[in-house]
């Protein structure tokens, strides 16, 4: 019998073309799953910084005071003037949010760090520091800044402006 030429097969050159290819691949896209982390910090900072806006909406539109407040280094909450936890517009429920995994806060409100401070908001829209008692603050927010961390590096940073309220994050 005679053996056909239209035989073929993969040459030991296109294999390995294929795996070089595959692992050029593979490296270019492995930094970009090790700082995964840092994307969920970043998307953190913006969840965190469209709900201290929705924070200061919310106090204007019922008329009443509301704050967000940190009790821990992964979360925060948005109250009202009596300390009720609001209720989430994404879903109903109260309104307490927890970090990812692996994601931690930091802030300095008028330069205190200590749990249980926050964000107040009048009628106005104004912003204040909330010192953790729950009657009203009457102490005008000079500083806002709050941090989110991944793996000990920072991420991203929230600035609350004084006077307006205004709320950014690069």
């Amino acid at each position: 019998m005679r053996k056909s030429n239209n035989d073929r097969g993969f040459t030991v050159i296109e294999l390995v073309l294929v795996i070089v290819v595959v692992a050029i691949i593979a490296l270019a896209a492995a930094p970009r799953l090790v700082n995964i982390t840092g994307v969920k910090a970043s998307a953190t900072a913006r969840r965190l910084q469209s709900d201290i806006a929705y924070t200061q909406n919310l106090a204007m539109t019922s008329n009443r005071r509301h704050r967000v407040v940190f009790p821990s280094t992964n979360s925060y909450e948005v109250r009202d003037a009596a300390g009720v936890l609001a209720t989430n517009p994404d879903g109903g429920g109260v309104f307490a949010v927890t970090t990812d995994s692996g994601i931690t806060l930091s802030w300095s409100l008028n330069g205190d760090a200590a749990l249980n401070r926050g964000v107040e908001f009048d009628s106005l829209g104004r912003p204040y520091f909330y010192d953790g008692v729950t009657t009203p603050s009457t102490t005008n927010l000079t500083a806002g800044e709050i941090k989110t961390w991944s793996g000990g590096t920072q991420q991203q940073t929230v600035t609350v402006q004084p006077q307006t309220g205004k709320v950014s994050a690069p």
